[in-house]
């Protein structure tokens, strides 16, 4: 019969776990609040805002392409 050893963070009835943003340098997981990425060090702000930029670009293409294709 083998023993488990403690948990190193036990698990407490109720209790969620913390929220967690991903960096859209290198995709890991970090807080919310981080300014930089603890993995790759990228500026998580300016590499958000352009990712946002990069998402509504391609947005707008999707549309375009849509009432394209719905005209025939």
């Amino acid at each position: 019969m083998s023993t488990r050893p403690a948990p190193r963070f036990p698990r407490l009835k109720g209790r969620l776990p913390p929220q967690l943003a991903r960096c859209p340098g290198c995709g890991r997981h970090l807080f919310p609040t981080a300014k930089t990425c603890p993995f790759c060090a990228a500026d998580v702000v300016k590499l958000g805002k352009a990712q946002q930029r990069a998402y509504l670009k391609a947005q707008a293409a999707l549309v375009r392409l849509r009432r394209a294709v719905a005209r025939g």
